[in-house]
């Protein structure tokens, strides 16, 4: 019971505060998903992330040291501890996130995630476990690693939580001068663009500095791309979802005629 209220409880306060901001804020206007593609995401929410709550929770406990290298408990102040973890934790996701599309083989699973055609808060959720257990795992190592405190890690995952499902929300919100440090949504929304121009960009979760840093940023003047998804996406159905990576991919029609698999994007 304690884990399904873990699971249920961040939903709920997201719901609360982004379903209203995506009525007030909208960045789309009228278009609005489909009944299996709410149905999918809901299952992703819960279903999927019951299962990655377990799955990175075992692997962790294989791989992670049994004693901290490092104790910055009680040694520094929350609030650096906390900044800490967010230079670290977001570099290691820009890392990551790269992986996933550089290789043809952890594209299988990302793929997932970019297969929604309509971006909303709740497409947050639409990540296959073993890709999320992944990105899970590899944030934990270095609050494993160092020791912090549970009040910055509280505050960091706290703070990773709403601004992932702000990424996704559709809205049209924008930081102001913020926007130069922390990635607002229409930055993200390129990343899951379905346009060649935008492939390959936007790989930051919070900070920006790492797209500028590496050559990936991009930030175009329009404010929204045209479309969403991948082609070929697999059906809108949860159980589809987690079967196929492991079927065999799909395969697109090249430039010059020949087939060739769908590129990671």
């Amino acid at each position: 019971m304690h884990e399904i209220l873990a699971v249920l409880r961040p939903l709920f306060f997201a719901a609360l505060l982004l379903v209203p901001l995506e009525w007030l804020l909208p960045a789309r206007g009228p278009d609005r998903r489909t009944r299996a593609g709410i149905v999918a995401d809901i299952l992703h929410a819960t279903v999927g992330t019951l299962m990655i709550r377990f799955g990175a929770m075992l692997l962790l406990a294989l791989i992670a040291p049994f004693d901290p290298l490092v104790h910055l408990s009680g040694t520094i102040p929350v609030w650096l501890q906390a900044i800490i973890l967010l230079l670290v934790c977001d570099f290691i996701i820009w890392c990551v996130h790269r992986s996933f599309h550089a290789s043809p083989f952890l594209w299988r699973f990302h793929r997932i995630h970019h297969s929604s055609p309509h971006l909303d808060w709740l497409a947050t959720a639409r990540v296959h476990p073993v890709e999320q257990i992944v990105f899970a795992t590899a944030m934990a190592l270095p609050m494993c690693i160092a020791a912090f405190s549970p009040a910055a890690v509280a505050i960091y995952m706290g703070f990773y939580t709403l601004h992932a499902n702000l990424l996704h929300a559709d809205t049209r919100l924008s930081f102001g001068p913020l926007d130069a440090v922390f990635t607002p949504p229409r930055v993200h929304h390129w990343h899951h663009a379905d346009e060649v121009h935008a492939y390959d960009s936007n790989f930051g979760s919070q900070l920006v500095i790492w797209d500028k840093l590496f050559g990936t940023a991009y930030r175009p003047e329009a404010e929204r791309p045209s479309r969403f998804g991948v082609e070929q996406a697999p059906p809108e159905n949860f159980v589809d979802h987690l079967a196929a990576p492991f079927r065999a991919q799909p395969e697109l029609r090249s430039d010059s005629g020949g087939a060739v698999a769908e590129s990671a994007h």
